[in-house]
Order: structure tokens, then C-alpha cells, then sequence
């Protein structure tokens, strides 16, 4: 997509590009909000930004301050942390002793326990949160500032992620997915690199839709906290890292999709452990998994459009 300059007026400004263009209109009180209609064919996608002021406006927030009086200090009126449970397709068991509060951050962590499975299936425990029945909302951004344990060589099946499930509707974004290396199939430079998706279908069923993409950073993802994002408005969504654009859905475009999404969505944050596709778990590699491995979170922050 081509785009235009952002030209600002007294009242309307337009972002004019190739096949239309982004209106930006006065709020009445000196501050300026996208039309809430705006669709990825008809803007500069880039310069969709609920965090900011002028386009959005927060609705929840998890800063992690240890304020919760709840399991692991968060609080539960807010937050779910799964317990004595396990998922389809990893090889790990969900513990709420693998989330914790501290210094500001949620940790989740994976951690070495053979001894606790006898049957050798499920030799590593972790942790699972999630906001199902206490906060979920359509269309807005949402954006996790977040150090993701995928350290180069070392982290073989860890797979951190953050994502957005519909409540009531088979539709799913995630908004980040990383893999730990050394994965079991070949990709240049992995460990700077995390993956987007939004699925038809979570169960992912034979014939469903899904659309992804992949964005990188400038360095290992394990090395230093990153902003990832999703912006959703009717018709289109913006992923990003660090603010820059790492890929768009046009939903105009994907009528499955759009119709598996239209519901609000409540937020999962997880570290799973072993996957068929990008590698389980190998004990014939000493060290290719080093664990304790730490998902660290410091903030978990949602808008919704000015309108």
C-alpha cells in the first residue's frame, strides 16, 4: 500500500493515499480522534495508534504493582491464574506456583520437573493467566510490554505468547508468538524474530481461514523489553513492535475472518513448553532447553477508540 503525507487542518485532516484516505476529525475540545470506520484500504495504516490521545483512550490496565491480594498478587477480580491443568498440544502442567508478582513484573516460569509426572509426557510445569469473565471488550489496541525467554541456542520448545480470544466466537489474535531455539525446522535469525496471527478458529479445524505474519527486532528478543501490540478497528488491524508497523489484516478483505471476530475478545498470557511444529523438547541435546525459563510482563495495557 502506498501512503501519503498526514496533512493537518483546522478541523479535518486527510492522510491521502492511493486508494484513500484516513480522516482525522476535531473532537470539539482541541484534540483530534480517527473515524472509528476507518478501514486498512482507506489509510495510512501506520499512523493507527489507539494509545494515543488523540485516537484513543484507555478502558484497563494491568501495571503488575503487586497491589492484588490474590493468587500470585494479582488480583482476582481481575485475573484467572490456571491451576493443577494442562493444554492439548505442549508437554507441560499449568501451576499457579509458576506465576508471581514482583518488582513490577508478572513472571511466568518454566520450570524442570520430571520427578512430577512419572510418565515422562509432561516433565516441566508452567503457568497460564487469563481475563475470561472479568475483562474483555471489541475493537481497541492492546499492547504488552513484555521480555520474551527465547535466548539464542538455549531455549529449545519454550513459547511465550499473548493473546486475545473471542468470549463467545471461535475467532483469536495473537498478538505475539515466539519460539525458542534451536527449533526443529530452519529460520534465519529466530531469536530476534516473533509471529502474528489472527485464526478462524482456535481449534483450528480442517479448511478454516487464519492470516500471519512475523516482525523482528534489532536484537534477541530474550535481551531487552519490547512493545507488542494490535490495533482493531471495524475493518482493519495493525500489528506492531516497538511502535513500527509489522504487518496489517485488511478485514474488509477476509469476510471469514471478520465475522470469527466480531466479539469481544478477553486476554491470555502463557508460557507453553514443546510444540510439534517448531521443536519438543530434546534430551538428547544437553542444554538446548535451559530452564528455569521467566515470561517477563511488565505491563498489560488496553484502549478503545475515540468516536
Amino acid at each position: 500500500m502506498r501512503r501519503g503525507p498526514l496533512v493537518l487542518g483546522a478541523a479535518v485532516a486527510v492522510a491521502a493515499v492511493a486508494a484513500g484516505v484516513l480522516v482525522v476529525r476535531d473532537d470539539g475540545s482541541g484534540g483530534r480522534s480517527v473515524d472509528a470506520s476507518v478501514r486498512c484500504s482507506a489509510g495510512d495504516v501506520d499512523a493507527l495508534d489507539l494509545s494515543d490521545p488523540d485516537q484513543g483512550e484507555p478502558t484497563w490496565s494491568e501495571e503488575f504493582d503487586g497491589a492484588g491480594q490474590g493468587r500470585a498478587g494479582l488480583d482476582p477480580q481481575r485475573w484467572t491464574v490456571r491451576d493443577a491443568t494442562t493444554l492439548s498440544f505442549d508437554q507441560a502442567r499449568i501451576r499457579a506456583d509458576n506465576v508471581s508478582v514482583a518488582d513490577g513484573t508478572l513472571r511466568i516460569t518454566a520450570r524442570d520437573d520430571a520427578a512430577g509426572d512419572p510418565s515422562g509426557l509432561r516433565p516441566v510445569t508452567t503457568g497460564y493467566v487469563d481475563t475470561i469473565g472479568h475483562f474483555s471488550q471489541r475493537y481497541g489496541r492492546w499492547e504488552v510490554r513484555a521480555r520474551l525467554p527465547v535466548a539464542p541456542g538455549e531455549s529449545r520448545g519454550l513459547w511465550p505468547a499473548f493473546w486475545l480470544r473471542a468470549d463467545d466466537l471461535p475467532g483469536e489474535i495473537d498478538v505475539v508468538e515466539a519460539w525458542g531455539t534451536p527449533a526443529a525446522r530452519p529460520r534465519d535469525d529466530m531469536a530476534s524474530q516473533y509471529a502474528w496471527t489472527v485464526h478462524e478458529d482456535t481449534d483450528a479445524p480442517q479448511g478454516y481461514r487464519r492470516v500471519g505474519g512475523w516482525g523482528s527486532a534489532a536484537g534477541p528478543l530474550a535481551d531487552d523489553f519490547h512493545v507488542f501490540a494490535v490495533d482493531w478497528v471495524p475493518g482493519c488491524l495493525r500489528f506492531s513492535l516497538d511502535g513500527r508497523t509489522t504487518g496489517h489484516v485488511d478485514l474488509d478483505q477476509e469476510p471469514r475472518l471478520a465475522a470469527a471476530l466480531d466479539d469481544e475478545m478477553n486476554i491470555r498470557l502463557n508460557l507453553q513448553v514443546g510444540g510439534r511444529y517448531w521443536g519438543r523438547l530434546d534430551p538428547e541435546q544437553p542444554g538446548s532447553t535451559r530452564l528455569p525459563a521467566t515470561l517477563e510482563v511488565d505491563h498489560v495495557r488496553v484502549y478503545r477508540p475515540r468516536s
